[in-house]
Protein backbone atom coordinates (compact mmCIF):
# COMPACT_ATOMS: atom_id res chain seq x y z
CA UNK A 1 0.00 0.00 0.00
CA UNK A 2 1.00 3.69 -0.97
CA UNK A 3 2.98 5.39 1.99
CA UNK A 4 1.79 9.18 3.46
CA UNK A 5 4.13 10.53 1.02
CA UNK A 6 2.80 7.95 -1.92
CA UNK A 7 -0.51 9.15 -0.88
CA UNK A 8 0.19 12.12 -1.62
CA UNK A 9 2.08 11.94 -4.82
CA UNK A 10 -1.20 9.76 -6.41
CA UNK A 11 -3.17 12.28 -5.54
CA UNK A 12 -1.40 15.27 -6.74
CA UNK A 13 -0.66 12.95 -10.04
CA UNK A 14 -4.49 12.24 -10.13
CA UNK A 15 -4.70 16.00 -9.84
CA UNK A 16 -1.96 17.33 -12.95
CA UNK A 17 -4.06 14.70 -14.82
CA UNK A 18 -7.05 16.02 -14.31
CA UNK A 19 -5.77 19.20 -14.91
CA UNK A 20 -4.16 18.52 -18.16
CA UNK A 21 -7.29 17.17 -19.66
CA UNK A 22 -9.46 19.90 -18.22
CA UNK A 23 -6.99 23.16 -19.93
CA UNK A 24 -5.01 20.69 -22.55
CA UNK A 25 -1.99 21.38 -20.98
CA UNK A 26 0.36 18.12 -21.97
CA UNK A 27 3.12 19.45 -19.54
CA UNK A 28 0.39 18.67 -16.57
CA UNK A 29 -0.48 15.66 -18.47
CA UNK A 30 2.99 14.09 -18.48
CA UNK A 31 3.56 14.98 -14.83
CA UNK A 32 0.38 13.48 -13.77
CA UNK A 33 0.92 10.37 -15.36
CA UNK A 34 4.77 9.70 -13.95
CA UNK A 35 3.37 10.50 -10.54
CA UNK A 36 0.93 8.39 -10.14
CA UNK A 37 3.16 5.56 -12.70
CA UNK A 38 5.72 6.11 -10.14
CA UNK A 39 3.60 4.94 -7.03
CA UNK A 40 1.78 2.44 -8.81
CA UNK A 41 5.20 0.74 -9.65
CA UNK A 42 6.05 1.07 -6.42
CA UNK A 43 2.91 -0.80 -4.86
CA UNK A 44 3.29 -3.34 -7.14
CA UNK A 45 6.79 -4.26 -6.59
CA UNK A 46 6.64 -3.92 -3.00
CA UNK A 47 3.80 -7.07 -3.71
CA UNK A 48 6.00 -9.14 -6.12
CA UNK A 49 9.23 -8.65 -4.36
CA UNK A 50 8.84 -8.82 -0.63
CA UNK A 51 11.09 -8.67 2.23
CA UNK A 52 12.28 -12.54 3.39
CA UNK A 53 13.81 -11.74 7.07
CA UNK A 54 13.52 -13.96 9.88
CA UNK A 55 14.64 -12.10 13.07
CA UNK A 56 15.58 -14.12 16.23
CA UNK A 57 15.14 -12.82 19.56
CA UNK A 58 16.65 -13.29 22.89
CA UNK A 59 15.74 -12.03 26.02
CA UNK A 60 18.11 -11.91 28.87
CA UNK A 61 17.52 -12.54 31.70
CA UNK A 62 13.79 -13.84 31.45
CA UNK A 63 13.20 -12.41 34.63
CA UNK A 64 14.32 -9.51 36.33
CA UNK A 65 13.71 -7.06 39.36
CA UNK A 66 10.85 -4.11 39.09
CA UNK A 67 12.90 -0.95 38.05
CA UNK A 68 15.91 -2.39 36.21
CA UNK A 69 15.70 -2.69 32.10
CA UNK A 70 15.33 -6.00 30.58
CA UNK A 71 17.73 -6.26 27.74
CA UNK A 72 16.54 -7.45 24.38
CA UNK A 73 18.86 -8.72 21.53
CA UNK A 74 17.61 -9.18 17.94
CA UNK A 75 19.37 -10.99 15.30
CA UNK A 76 17.67 -10.20 11.69
CA UNK A 77 18.70 -12.45 8.64
CA UNK A 78 17.74 -11.52 5.02
CA UNK A 79 16.80 -14.76 3.09
CA UNK A 80 16.17 -12.91 -0.10
CA UNK A 81 18.75 -12.42 -3.21
CA UNK A 82 19.20 -9.07 -2.86
CA UNK A 83 19.65 -6.47 0.12
CA UNK A 84 16.37 -5.61 2.15
CA UNK A 85 14.79 -1.82 1.85
CA UNK A 86 14.96 0.34 4.60
CA UNK A 87 12.58 -1.40 7.00
CA UNK A 88 10.62 -0.18 10.61
CA UNK A 89 10.33 -3.45 13.36
CA UNK A 90 7.98 -2.31 15.90
CA UNK A 91 7.85 -5.91 18.70
CA UNK A 92 4.89 -5.63 20.62
CA UNK A 93 4.99 -5.01 24.41
CA UNK A 94 1.68 -6.18 26.52
CA UNK A 95 0.13 -3.22 28.21
CA UNK A 96 2.19 -0.27 26.14
CA UNK A 97 2.62 1.05 22.93
CA UNK A 98 5.82 -1.08 22.16
CA UNK A 99 9.04 -0.80 20.47
CA UNK A 100 9.82 0.85 17.35
CA UNK A 101 13.50 0.49 15.47
CA UNK A 102 14.63 1.26 12.43
CA UNK A 103 17.09 -0.78 10.34
CA UNK A 104 19.42 -0.18 7.75
CA UNK A 105 19.36 -2.42 5.20
CA UNK A 106 20.75 -6.06 4.98
CA UNK A 107 22.80 -7.45 2.58
CA UNK A 108 21.36 -10.77 0.42
CA UNK A 109 21.46 -14.76 0.39
CA UNK A 110 21.84 -15.27 4.09
CA UNK A 111 23.18 -11.47 5.53
CA UNK A 112 23.06 -10.78 9.20
CA UNK A 113 22.59 -7.75 11.36
CA UNK A 114 22.42 -7.66 15.37
CA UNK A 115 20.57 -5.16 17.19
CA UNK A 116 19.29 -4.94 20.56
CA UNK A 117 17.10 -2.66 23.29
CA UNK A 118 16.40 -1.54 26.63
CA UNK A 119 13.22 -2.35 27.73
CA UNK A 120 12.14 -0.65 30.90
CA UNK A 121 10.33 -1.69 33.88
CA UNK A 122 8.61 0.18 36.23
CA UNK A 123 5.97 -2.44 38.04
CA UNK A 124 6.13 -5.65 38.90
CA UNK A 125 3.76 -8.39 35.90
CA UNK A 126 4.53 -10.56 33.43
CA UNK A 127 4.95 -8.93 30.08
CA UNK A 128 4.91 -10.59 26.69
CA UNK A 129 6.81 -9.32 24.07
CA UNK A 130 5.63 -9.79 20.26
CA UNK A 131 4.31 -10.68 17.74
CA UNK A 132 7.37 -8.78 15.44
CA UNK A 133 5.39 -6.47 12.50
CA UNK A 134 7.34 -5.55 9.80
CA UNK A 135 7.25 -2.13 7.78
CA UNK A 136 9.55 -2.38 4.83
CA UNK A 137 9.41 0.43 2.37
CA UNK A 138 10.86 0.88 -1.21
CA UNK A 139 13.78 3.35 -1.91
CA UNK A 140 11.62 6.89 -2.58
CA UNK A 141 9.21 5.75 0.46
CA UNK A 142 6.26 5.72 -1.68
CA UNK A 143 4.86 2.02 -0.83
CA UNK A 144 5.18 -0.58 2.00
CA UNK A 145 4.30 -3.84 2.83
CA UNK A 146 3.73 -5.17 6.52
CA UNK A 147 4.07 -8.25 7.45
CA UNK A 148 3.87 -9.98 10.84
CA UNK A 149 6.34 -13.01 12.81
CA UNK A 150 4.52 -14.56 14.97
CA UNK A 151 7.07 -15.02 17.60
CA UNK A 152 6.86 -14.14 21.31
CA UNK A 153 8.19 -14.59 24.61
CA UNK A 154 7.36 -13.40 28.31
CA UNK A 155 9.30 -11.05 30.58
CA UNK A 156 8.58 -11.56 34.43
CA UNK A 157 8.83 -8.39 36.73
CA UNK A 158 9.51 -9.68 39.88
CA UNK A 159 9.82 -7.35 43.39
CA UNK A 160 12.81 -6.74 44.12
CA UNK A 161 15.06 -9.47 45.94
CA UNK A 162 17.56 -8.40 48.45
CA UNK A 163 20.60 -10.98 49.72
CA UNK A 164 20.03 -11.99 53.20
CA UNK A 165 22.09 -14.30 55.49
CA UNK A 166 21.88 -18.02 54.92
CA UNK A 167 19.99 -19.73 57.90
CA UNK A 168 18.70 -23.30 58.25
CA UNK A 169 14.95 -23.38 59.19
CA UNK A 170 14.20 -25.52 62.25
CA UNK A 171 12.77 -28.42 61.30
CA UNK A 172 11.18 -28.74 65.04
CA UNK A 173 9.38 -32.14 66.15
CA UNK A 174 7.54 -32.30 62.47
CA UNK A 175 7.70 -36.34 61.23
CA UNK A 176 10.30 -36.37 58.24
CA UNK A 177 9.03 -35.40 55.22
CA UNK A 178 7.33 -38.76 53.66
CA UNK A 179 7.89 -40.44 50.31
CA UNK A 180 5.23 -38.76 47.99
CA UNK A 181 6.22 -35.23 49.16
CA UNK A 182 10.12 -36.42 48.74
CA UNK A 183 9.36 -37.34 45.30
CA UNK A 184 7.89 -34.46 44.50
CA UNK A 185 10.69 -32.08 45.42
CA UNK A 186 13.31 -34.55 44.28
CA UNK A 187 14.88 -35.21 47.56
CA UNK A 188 17.11 -38.37 47.94
CA UNK A 189 17.06 -40.85 50.50
CA UNK A 190 21.11 -41.07 50.87
CA UNK A 191 21.18 -39.95 54.76
CA UNK A 192 23.39 -42.70 56.39
CA UNK A 193 21.98 -43.57 59.76
CA UNK A 194 23.77 -46.85 60.54
CA UNK A 195 24.56 -50.44 60.12
CA UNK A 196 21.97 -53.31 60.86
CA UNK A 197 22.20 -57.31 60.01
CA UNK A 198 21.44 -58.86 56.18
CA UNK A 199 18.17 -59.57 55.87
CA UNK A 200 17.36 -61.90 52.49
CA UNK A 201 15.75 -59.22 50.01
CA UNK A 202 18.22 -56.22 50.76
CA UNK A 203 20.03 -54.87 47.57
CA UNK A 204 23.49 -56.30 47.65
CA UNK A 205 24.68 -52.67 46.80
CA UNK A 206 24.09 -51.55 50.73
CA UNK A 207 25.98 -54.16 52.38
CA UNK A 208 29.19 -52.57 54.26
CA UNK A 209 32.14 -54.96 53.79
CA UNK A 210 34.63 -53.66 55.91
CA UNK A 211 31.83 -53.91 58.46
CA UNK A 212 30.98 -57.19 57.32
CA UNK A 213 34.35 -58.67 57.31
CA UNK A 214 35.35 -57.40 60.87
CA UNK A 215 31.85 -58.88 62.32
CA UNK A 216 31.88 -62.09 61.20
CA UNK A 217 28.06 -61.68 59.49
CA UNK A 218 26.85 -59.42 56.67
CA UNK A 219 26.18 -55.84 57.50
CA UNK A 220 24.04 -53.29 55.73
CA UNK A 221 24.15 -49.48 55.64
CA UNK A 222 21.06 -48.40 56.72
CA UNK A 223 19.46 -45.04 54.86
CA UNK A 224 16.69 -42.63 56.20
CA UNK A 225 15.26 -39.51 54.49
CA UNK A 226 16.77 -36.11 55.47
CA UNK A 227 15.05 -33.69 57.49
CA UNK A 228 14.23 -30.34 55.69
CA UNK A 229 12.65 -27.30 57.36
CA UNK A 230 9.81 -25.83 56.56
CA UNK A 231 8.67 -22.65 55.70
CA UNK A 232 5.71 -20.91 55.33
CA UNK A 233 5.67 -17.30 53.79
CA UNK A 234 2.27 -15.97 54.21
CA UNK A 235 1.68 -12.31 52.87
CA UNK A 236 -1.46 -10.24 54.86
CA UNK A 237 -3.27 -9.10 51.27
CA UNK A 238 -6.38 -8.20 53.64
CA UNK A 239 -7.16 -4.20 52.77
CA UNK A 240 -5.51 -2.24 53.04
CA UNK A 241 -2.53 -5.13 52.20
CA UNK A 242 -3.99 -5.59 48.71
CA UNK A 243 -3.05 -2.40 47.48
CA UNK A 244 -0.36 -2.04 44.87
CA UNK A 245 1.95 0.03 46.97
CA UNK A 246 1.39 -2.94 49.90
CA UNK A 247 1.73 -6.12 47.73
CA UNK A 248 5.06 -4.35 45.91
CA UNK A 249 6.74 -4.19 49.61
CA UNK A 250 5.33 -7.38 51.04
CA UNK A 251 6.43 -9.45 47.93
CA UNK A 252 9.79 -7.80 48.18
CA UNK A 253 10.10 -9.45 51.80
CA UNK A 254 8.83 -12.46 51.50
CA UNK A 255 10.50 -12.80 47.93
CA UNK A 256 13.57 -12.27 49.46
CA UNK A 257 13.57 -14.72 52.52
CA UNK A 258 12.17 -17.54 49.86
CA UNK A 259 15.25 -17.14 48.24
CA UNK A 260 17.51 -17.20 51.19
CA UNK A 261 15.28 -20.46 52.61
CA UNK A 262 15.93 -22.38 49.42
CA UNK A 263 19.46 -21.88 48.84
CA UNK A 264 20.14 -22.92 51.98
CA UNK A 265 18.60 -26.42 51.19
CA UNK A 266 15.63 -26.01 53.11
CA UNK A 267 12.02 -26.10 51.63
CA UNK A 268 9.27 -23.50 51.02
CA UNK A 269 6.16 -22.24 49.92
CA UNK A 270 4.25 -18.94 49.91
CA UNK A 271 0.56 -18.11 50.61
CA UNK A 272 -1.69 -15.26 50.61
CA UNK A 273 -4.28 -14.39 53.64
CA UNK A 274 -7.32 -15.04 51.14
CA UNK A 275 -6.18 -18.61 50.42
CA UNK A 276 -3.59 -18.29 47.38
CA UNK A 277 -0.41 -20.41 47.62
CA UNK A 278 2.69 -22.15 45.73
CA UNK A 279 3.51 -25.49 46.12
CA UNK A 280 6.16 -26.53 48.75
CA UNK A 281 9.54 -26.43 47.33
CA UNK A 282 13.16 -26.75 47.38
CA UNK A 283 16.48 -26.33 45.74
CA UNK A 284 17.29 -22.90 44.34
CA UNK A 285 16.18 -23.72 41.05
CA UNK A 286 12.26 -23.46 42.41
CA UNK A 287 12.77 -20.00 42.94
CA UNK A 288 11.51 -18.71 39.71
CA UNK A 289 8.06 -20.45 40.30
CA UNK A 290 7.69 -18.23 43.20
CA UNK A 291 8.93 -14.85 41.69
CA UNK A 292 6.03 -15.12 39.18
CA UNK A 293 3.73 -16.10 41.74
CA UNK A 294 5.09 -12.96 43.38
CA UNK A 295 4.99 -10.95 40.40
CA UNK A 296 1.49 -11.49 39.31
CA UNK A 297 -0.12 -11.08 42.71
CA UNK A 298 -2.30 -9.03 43.20
CA UNK A 299 -5.97 -7.70 45.59
CA UNK A 300 -6.56 -9.47 48.24
CA UNK A 301 -9.64 -9.86 50.01
CA UNK A 302 -11.12 -9.15 53.61
CA UNK A 303 -11.77 -13.12 54.28
CA UNK A 304 -9.02 -14.69 55.77
CA UNK A 305 -8.97 -18.43 54.45
CA UNK A 306 -9.60 -21.32 57.23
CA UNK A 307 -6.55 -23.35 55.42
CA UNK A 308 -3.89 -20.93 55.46
CA UNK A 309 -1.15 -21.86 56.89
CA UNK A 310 -1.74 -25.44 54.36
CA UNK A 311 0.81 -27.54 56.62
CA UNK A 312 2.77 -27.20 59.51
CA UNK A 313 6.65 -25.93 59.78
CA UNK A 314 7.71 -22.37 61.05
CA UNK A 315 5.71 -19.66 59.52
CA UNK A 316 6.38 -16.54 58.69
CA UNK A 317 3.39 -13.59 58.22
CA UNK A 318 4.03 -10.63 55.96
CA UNK A 319 1.81 -7.25 56.25
CA UNK A 320 1.42 -3.92 55.54
CA UNK A 321 -1.57 -3.14 57.72
CA UNK A 322 -0.40 -0.46 59.85
CA UNK A 323 -2.93 -1.56 62.67
CA UNK A 324 -0.85 -4.62 63.04
CA UNK A 325 2.53 -2.34 63.20
CA UNK A 326 1.14 -0.24 65.81
CA UNK A 327 -1.11 -2.54 68.12
CA UNK A 328 0.54 -5.33 69.82
CA UNK A 329 -2.92 -6.93 70.49
CA UNK A 330 -4.10 -6.92 66.66
CA UNK A 331 -0.41 -8.27 66.10
CA UNK A 332 -0.65 -11.04 68.51
CA UNK A 333 -3.86 -12.50 67.26
CA UNK A 334 -2.69 -12.55 63.76
CA UNK A 335 0.36 -14.47 65.19
CA UNK A 336 -1.87 -16.62 66.83
CA UNK A 337 -4.17 -17.21 64.06
CA UNK A 338 -1.42 -17.86 61.61
CA UNK A 339 0.72 -19.58 64.04
CA UNK A 340 3.46 -17.32 63.12
CA UNK A 341 6.58 -17.29 65.06
CA UNK A 342 7.55 -14.16 63.55
CA UNK A 343 5.77 -11.27 62.26
CA UNK A 344 6.81 -8.98 59.78
CA UNK A 345 4.96 -5.26 58.94
CA UNK A 346 6.03 -2.80 56.31
CA UNK A 347 5.27 0.67 56.28
CA UNK A 348 3.94 0.68 52.95
CA UNK A 349 3.30 4.17 52.73
CA UNK A 350 6.25 5.54 53.31
CA UNK A 351 8.14 2.72 51.96
CA UNK A 352 11.77 4.16 50.92
CA UNK A 353 11.19 7.42 51.97
CA UNK A 354 13.74 7.13 55.18
CA UNK A 355 11.44 8.75 57.42
CA UNK A 356 12.12 5.84 60.40
CA UNK A 357 13.88 3.63 61.60
CA UNK A 358 13.05 -0.11 61.27
CA UNK A 359 12.88 -2.22 64.93
CA UNK A 360 13.73 -5.49 65.20
CA UNK A 361 11.80 -7.15 68.42
CA UNK A 362 12.50 -10.77 67.93
CA UNK A 363 9.20 -11.92 67.13
CA UNK A 364 8.02 -8.76 65.40
CA UNK A 365 10.37 -7.19 62.85
CA UNK A 366 8.95 -3.82 61.63
CA UNK A 367 10.42 -2.37 58.35
CA UNK A 368 10.41 1.38 56.94
CA UNK A 369 12.24 0.81 53.10
CA UNK A 370 14.19 -1.56 51.41
CA UNK A 371 17.63 -2.86 52.28
CA UNK A 372 16.64 -3.51 55.78
CA UNK A 373 15.60 -6.60 56.28
CA UNK A 374 19.55 -8.54 55.63
CA UNK A 375 20.36 -6.73 58.58
CA UNK A 376 17.04 -7.67 61.04
CA UNK A 377 16.59 -11.23 59.66
CA UNK A 378 17.24 -13.17 62.87
CA UNK A 379 15.07 -16.70 62.35
CA UNK A 380 17.95 -18.96 62.64
CA UNK A 381 20.01 -17.08 65.32
CA UNK A 382 17.03 -16.54 67.85
CA UNK A 383 16.73 -20.22 67.69
CA UNK A 384 12.92 -20.05 66.90
CA UNK A 385 11.10 -23.66 66.37
CA UNK A 386 7.82 -24.85 64.82
CA UNK A 387 4.76 -25.25 66.36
Amino acid sequence: MPTRAGWGLLLGGIGFVVAGRLFGAIEFLVAGIAATGAVMIAVTMRHLVPSRVAIARQLTPRQIPAGEPARIDLEIINHARYRTPVMTLHDAVSGSRGVSLSLAPVAGNGGRVHGAYRLPTTRRGVLTLGPIQIEDTDGLGLARRIHHIETQVRLVVHPPIETLPLVRIPAGDDPLIGEDLRQSLGLSDEEFDGLREYVPGDDLRKIHWPSSARLGELQVRQFRPPRHGRLSLVIDTRPPGGTAAAIDATASIAGSIAAAVLKSGDATRIETTDGRTTPLVTGAASLDGLLEFLALLDGGSEHLHPAVPASGGTVVAVSADPDIATDAGVRRRLATRLRAAVVITVDAASWGAGTASPHNGGDWIHLTGPGQLAANWNLGRRGIVTR
